[in-house]
């Protein structure tokens, strides 16, 4: 739930757009659909400067191995680009081609996008980023347009994009001065370190001296004890800092990739923490920068450090061969599975590795062991200022939503070439973050007939004042369990993806979950029972949608997608929602209560029926329950009507509750004994003076 409200605050803060959250753009987003892939490229020379000149004939591009054939090169930059290396052409024809296909844009043409982004940072990183910023500011452009950002537990716009310097050395000034959150940055270990024969800290060296504590020679010791309570709250605390900065640099990429060109972030850190269940999200920010042309150059504020990063991490890496020779009481080794991802752990940790995964993941760098960092934004200027727009059409046409290299080269010359490293081959109109995992089920919702493959169900309930319940389910035994026999345990690996579009096809809401399941092969029978829910509750303006919602199976490479359209109602005068037909309901604890849930009535947790058929033989009655927003003036009577065929079969009356908010609960149970199997229909008329309002729902009972 903490991640979840940290990921609606960034994303909100930086204009993007979720299923949960109000659309805040500061820019014109471009969102059509194209198969055409462009790859933003630069070029350096032996010295760092920008290789001018060259032309479509000058490059090779690769997907996945194979040549592709470049269909156009747009050079984007002007002879004011700081120092650069230019190339005379080959031949007349390449002299051609330079001027035809690879013509310099104006500086002017195009507004140039760059976000500052800090991190949290301890007060002598602050003053080393703030006196390296200011460089950025000393170098733009008229059109070039600069952000500030701070990215603490949320995400928090210092300045938003804009040409004005003051302003930008103003939100800097703004930034360097302010205090963020703390995480103790020596005490934190990781995962599995307490598991370790003896201590992995890279403070404590090898060797232990006489003025040192040494290592634990019982492991099961009190101290031991304290220690492994110790770690369990600090991976936690790991988690929640990764997960705020993870969240926070989709949520500006996300936004970023909307725009023309290629985009720039610089983020100030003195490491990323990317704990394993972080590092999962963390390739999110990849895959989306990756599809916007985004480039993220990442600055080691830390500056010239003390005591090496590299050593630290050997000692833990030591540590970790010595834990996998070390026995345990009983005489079994240690895990060599919990220790392998241990390792990938302690290397992540160290942030030459964390921040050059991203650095170069987007086609950036990393600047990293240095005081002047003023010499760093020469070199990001340069990229930004002079680069190559490389575009073609895959020779793979299938957009399966699975991941697919770029590998740009420049033959017969020693120079650094730099590109976005790939992308999702999904066909999905940007302005949107691009999660890993969704590929495959946006794929599944492009293909023609939809799949089939497995049981899916889903609805989009619409409450008064433009609330939403969306659900989706699918039953657990329709997906695919593996066993492991030698580790007796059961993986499962699908997810759902729920989009919302507006009639003129656009993206408005979009949401998804992934469902990695792992447990001892014992309980594989216990966890293929029953259903698997997806839940999400956004807010939307009146007018006419569609709920897209896709499941895919990676195990068994199997989909489904599922389309219902619905309506939102205008907020004047009565207002009644969707008719929900009861599967079930189970009364909640107090401390478990939602505070905000149109399911939720009278401690009771409602779940709703999605076009499952009722049999009698297991379920007497069904409830029905709607929420009503009266006009002024009398209450409403509420009638409802069981019709089969065109012949009403029953009708009662349905007393209405009112709620603290004052709006109106319509809860009703209707028996089933005495209807004869067959299609219904429930029918819930609403009446006040001067309006009526009628909402019907189908359903089949079975024997």
């Amino acid at each position: 739930m903490l991640r979840q409200s940290l990921m609606v605050a960034v994303l909100l803060a930086a204009g993007s757009l979720t299923m949960d959250g109000q659309q805040v753009s500061p820019a014109p987003v471009r969102g059509a659909v194209t198969n055409a892939v462009v790859a933003d490229v630069i070029v350096r020379d032996a010295k760092g400067n920008p290789v001018r000149g060259l032309s479509k004939a000058d490059f090779r591009l690769f997907e996945d191995g194979i040549a592709q054939q470049i269909g156009d090169v747009t050079v984007v930059g002007d002879a004011t680009s700081g120092a650069t290396t230019s190339v005379n052409p080959r031949s007349p024809t390449t002299e051609r081609s330079a001027l035809s296909a690879a013509a310099p844009l104006s500086a002017g043409s195009e507004p140039s996008y760059m976000a500052l982004v800090f991190d949290r940072l301890s007060s002598e990183a602050r003053g080393a980023s703030y006196t390296g910023a200011v460089a950025a500011v000393d170098a733009m452009r008229p059109n070039d347009f600069v952000g500030v950002f701070l990215a603490d537990l949320s995400l928090t716009t210092i300045q938003s994009y804009t040409n004005d310097r003051e302003k930008v050395r103003a939100a800097l000034k703004d930034v360097a001065t302010r205090a963020t959150s703390v995480f103790d940055r020596k005490a934190i270990r990781t995962i599995g370190e307490s598991d370790a024969a003896g201590d992995a800290d890279p403070s404590v060296d090898w060797t232990a001296g006489a003025e040192s504590g040494g290592r634990f020679a019982n492991p099961h010791q009190p101290d031991l004890i304290t220690i492994k309570t110790h770690n369990l709250w600090e991976i936690m605390a790991r988690n929640q800092q990764g997960f705020a900065t993870t969240d926070a640099l989709l949520a500006i990429a996300s936004v970023l990739g909307t725009l023309p060109g290629r985009k720039t972030v610089v983020f100030f850190a003195e490491g990323l923490s990317l704990p394993p269940a972080v590092y999962q999200l963390f390739k999110n920010v990849v895959t989306t920068a990756n599809r916007g042309n985004v480039s993220f150059y990442t600055i080691d504020a830390a500056g010239l450090r003390a005591h090496s990063a590299d050593g630290e991490t050997a000692r833990a890496v030591r540590a970790i061969g010595a834990a996998g020779i070390a026995t345990n009481p009983d005489g079994s080794n240690q895990s060599s599975l919990g220790l392998l991802e241990y390792n990938e752990d302690v290397l992540r940790k160290n942030p030459r590795t964390s921040l050059t995964l991203l650095a170069q993941g987007t086609g950036g760098f990393l600047v990293e062991n240095t005081n002047d960092l003023a010499r760093g934004f020469m070199q990001i200027d340069r990229d930004r200022h002079y680069y190559y727009l490389l575009t073609y059409q895959p020779t793979n046409t299938i957009f399966d939503g699975k991941w697919r290299s770029i590998t740009v080269k420049v033959p017969d010359r020693h120079w650094t070439v730099s590109s976005r490293l790939g992308y999702l081959a999904v066909e999905s109109p940007v302005g949107l973050p691009l999660l890993a995992y969704e590929g495959p089920a946006l794929a599944a919702l492009t293909r023609t007939p939809p799949p089939s493959d497995l049981p899916l169900r889903s609805a989009a309930l619409v409450f008064p004042r433009g609330r939403l319940a969306v659900l989706a389910a699918t039953d657990s035994d329709a997906v695919r369990f593996d066993r492991d026999e030698d580790k007796k345990i059961y993986t499962a690996d699908f997810t759902i993806l729920a989009r919302i579009v507006s009639t003129d096809g656009r993206v408005v809401r979009s949401a998804s979950q992934p469902y990695h399941l792992t447990g001892p092969i014992g309980d594989l029978e216990r966890a293929k029972a029953g259903e698997i829910l997806f839940f999400r509750q956004p807010r939307l303006s009146p007018g006419r949608y569609t709920l897209e919602v896709a499941i895919h199976d990676a195990l068994a490479a199997r989909a489904a997608v599922q389309r219902t359209s619905f309506i939102v109602g205008d907020t004047s005068g009565m207002q009644v929602s969707t008719l929900v037909l009861v599967q079930r309901a189970e009364r909640v604890k107090p401390e478990e209560q939602p505070n905000d849930n149109p399911l939720f009535v009278d401690k009771v947790q409602l779940y709703p029926n999605l076009g499952e058929a009722l049999q009698k033989s297991k379920q007497k009655s069904m409830g029905v329950f709607a929420v009503i927003a009266a006009a002024a003036g009398p209450t409403p009577t509420a009638t409802l009507r069981v019709l089969r065929d065109t012949s009403e079969v029953a009708s009662i009356p349905v007393p209405l509750t009112r709620e603290d908010s004052g709006r109106l609960h319509a809860l009703a149970e209707l028996s089933l004994e005495n209807l004869p199997p067959g299609r219904y229909a429930v029918q819930l008329q609403v009446v006040q003076p001067g309006r009526v309002e009628t909402r019907e729902r189908a359903f089949e009972l079975k024997q």
